[in-house]
This record gives structure tokens, sequence and C-alpha cells, in this order.
């Protein structure tokens, strides 16, 4: 059912109209208006399909009250049907301009609902393309890669996922802020980048047309943590155009040509010893390989009593040296063979292979020890709890992790500053 809106001045006009509808009540239904100020309120407030509008109405016309139609942008898609007696020139140019046909009074019934057919079909169809663009966006929105098309200049659409990467509202905010997506690409060893064209060069057309097992590189930098991404990039030409599809896949994490990179996934930024993602790496190897062996391996994990006080007395600049400070002291006696990292916060571990549990304590109590005799800047001295288990037959990670986390409990519980064994 489509909603028909008449507009026109004259009653009789109206009910006329009216009478007509009537036979293709199954099709539409009537709404009337008997000013342009009266049809702009009914376009606002209830959903309308088509007008078919008078032209000559006092106040406002009918080419005014267009105007006002198209210029709303919730209803400037409306088609619009001039009916009126004038044909003149003008009349006839203005009823173009302003709307999407004109039908000259005395109009014929059969050309009136064929005018009207050929345009609701024609803003049905405009409506479902609308609607799968909408759906195609809503599919490359959901990729996770950056996607985007352009010409081999300026972005003209892109995903979700380019959209929050560069901190941008939309594609206008970016090609207002940026002459070319190429000019982002950073120039670094074995990276694409706009240095290394010819002078007549276009970086898509350069890339797209370049053999497939060829890979290329670029190098952009996130805006969020200020650090580059490095993303594999693919371009496709758009057949018959001038556009190309744009991917750009993150492999930041599977990249080890920039030593900052590798760096930044091994290491903890403040303490400068292993994280907790590089840590998991080497535990999962040690705990397969004691399984494998049946050799001995321990785990431990290592908390600063009272480390908050620290940070509330202190403030965190001095919080931050504490912790330096703790990780360094104990990196500087780990052996070789095992791995110290700072797991979150001001909690650390260690991974002990071949160590049994007398040995596994020995160590880590020579640590706690070695904390407790060491001079922290203004703080003075602190001490820690550590929870130590030892890996048992048929173990997974997870149980580990939960016994050495209840000997930590248990070593805080029962006044700090010790090694518990679960």
């Amino acid at each position: 059912m489509y909603n028909i809106l008449c507009v026109d001045d004259i009653p009789a006009n109206l009910l006329i109209l009216e009478s007509l509808f009537e036979l293709h009540e199954e099709h539409y239904n009537i709404l009337t208006a008997t000013s342009g100020q009266e049809a702009l309120d009914v376009l606002l407030n209830k959903k309308v399909d088509l007008m078919l509008l008078d032209v000559m109405m006092p106040d406002m016309d009918g080419f005014e009250t267009a105007q006002f139609v198209k210029l709303n942008k919730k209803t400037q898609d409306i088609p619009i049907i001039f009916l009126t007696a004038k044909k003149d020139d003008e009349t006839v140019h203005n009823a173009f301009k302003y709307g999407v046909d004109y039908l000259s009074k005395p109009y014929d019934e059969f050309e009136l609902f064929t005018r009207i057919s050929v345009q609701i079909e024609l803003i049905t169809i405009k409506r479902q393309f609308e609607e799968q663009l909408k759906f195609n966006q809503s599919i490359i929105d959901a990729q996770h890669n950056i996607v985007f098309i352009q010409d081999d200049q300026h972005v003209i659409s892109a995903n979700k996922s380019f959209k929050e990467f560069f901190k941008v509202a939309n594609i206008d905010a970016f090609n207002k802020e940026h002459s070319c997506v190429s000019e982002l690409f950073m120039e670094y060893e074995n990276y694409f980048a706009l240095n290394i064209l010819n002078d007549s060069g276009h970086w898509a057309e350069e890339i797209s047309s370049t053999k497939q097992d060829k890979e290329y590189n670029v190098l952009i930098m996130d805006i969020t943590t200020f650090e580059p991404k490095a993303f594999k990039i693919d371009v496709s030409g758009i057949k018959d155009t001038d556009k190309f599809v744009v991917t750009l896949t993150d492999i930041t994490k599977l990249t080890t040509k920039s030593k900052e990179f590798e760096t930044k996934a091994t290491y903890d930024v403040l303490t400068k010893i292993f994280n907790r993602s590089k840590f998991n790496d080497v535990f999962e190897v040690d705990v397969k390989k004691a399984l494998n062996e049946k050799s001995d391996l321990c785990f431990a994990i290592m908390d600063i009593d009272f480390f908050k006080k620290v940070n509330d007395n202190y403030g965190h600049i001095i919080g931050d040296e504490t912790l330096i400070t703790f990780a360094q002291t104990i990196d500087k006696k780990v052996k070789k063979i095992d791995t110290f990292a700072r797991w979150g916060g001001e909690e650390f571990v260690i991974s002990l292979p071949g160590s049994s549990i007398d040995e596994a304590f020995k160590i880590v109590d020579d640590f706690r020890q070695l904390i407790e005799n060491t001079e922290f800047k203004e703080v003075g001295t602190i001490t820690c709890s550590i929870g130590l288990t030892q890996m048992i037959k048929d173990d997974t990670i997870d149980n580990i992790l939960i016994r050495s986390d209840k000997a930590l409990y248990e070593a805080k519980d029962t006044g700090r500053n010790k090694v518990c064994i679960k």
C-alpha cells in the first residue's frame, strides 16, 4: 500500500482525485492537503510515497512547496507529479525543475495512474538499490581488514575499520585532511612507499598491475598508540573504471623485519623484561618439553606487598620506578634456562625448567630476600609474597596457574614476605 498525498486548494479537485483512487484502493491510500503549508505538515508527520501537487495555490504555490520538499533530507526523494491547467513554457520548465513529472488539467485517468505507477516503480527500485548498498556496506564493515575504494588519488568509500583506524567520522573528513592514502605510507626498508615510484607512476595502478606473486607491505602510523603498524596491501582494479579496491591486512604481529615491532611484542614497555604474551609462549614450550621428557618444571608468581600504598603515598611515577627496580634486580639474577616476566600490574612470574620443588624454593626465596634487602628510591624497603608450584603428571597450564595463585594468596593471608607452595 502506497501513500499518495494530493495537494489542491480547491476541495472539488481533491474530491475528484479521491473518487478516482477509490478504484485503486488496494494499491493506494490517499492523504489530502488544501495548501502548501498543510502539505509540508503532512510530509513531516506521515510516510508519503508520492505527491500530486497543484501549481496554482494562494500563499505558497506548488513550485514553492516543491522547493521546501526538496530541501528537506527527510522528504527530498519523494517524487512529485505536478497537476496544472497552465501549459506555458515557464510552467512546464519549472514543473520538471522542481518535480519529476508534469500532467496538465484536465488529465486522463489512465495516463494519471500510468505515471503514478511508473514513478512508484522507480522509487521502489531506488529504495531497493539503496537497501542493497546498505547491505553491501554492512558486509564490508564486518571485515576486520581495512577496505576502501578509491581512484588513484582520493578515497571514495570505505569500511568501518578504515574510519576507526584513521579516526575519521566519514570519507569527506579523511579527504580534507589527506590528499591521498599513500602519503601516510612510511619510508622503511622493504616496505612500499611513494619514494620508490617513478615520477609518472601512480601507486594504486603500480601495485594492481604487478605480478600476483609479488607481495607489497606498507607501514602506517597508528595515531592511537603512535606506533607504526605493518599491513599487507592488496589492490585490484575495478573493471571498466579508473577505481581500485584496496585491502590492508594488519601483519604487525607477524613481521619481524622491524626490531621495534619485535621488542614491542616481546618486552614489557615499563620494566624492559619479558611481557605476559612472550612468557605464555615460552612457558607453553617449557610445559610440553617437561611432559615429553618427564623432567621437572616449577612455576612461581610473585606480588609486591602493599604496592597500592606506594602509589598512594608517593605517586605513580615513583610507583613505576619501584616496579622497574624490582624487575631489574631479579632479572640480573635469573639463570639463562629460566624465564622471568611481568605478568601485569605489580605481579611477576618465573618459569623454572629442570628445577625440583626444593631447588625452586631456594631460588625464589633468594629473590624474596634480595628484594627485602634492596633500597628503593624514596620508598625505602619493600617485600614481596610468592606462590610456588611444581608441574605434576598430566598437568595443564591452567592447573599450574591456579595452584600458584592459591599459594600466593596463602602467602599473603599468612603474613606476607614469604614463599608458599601448593
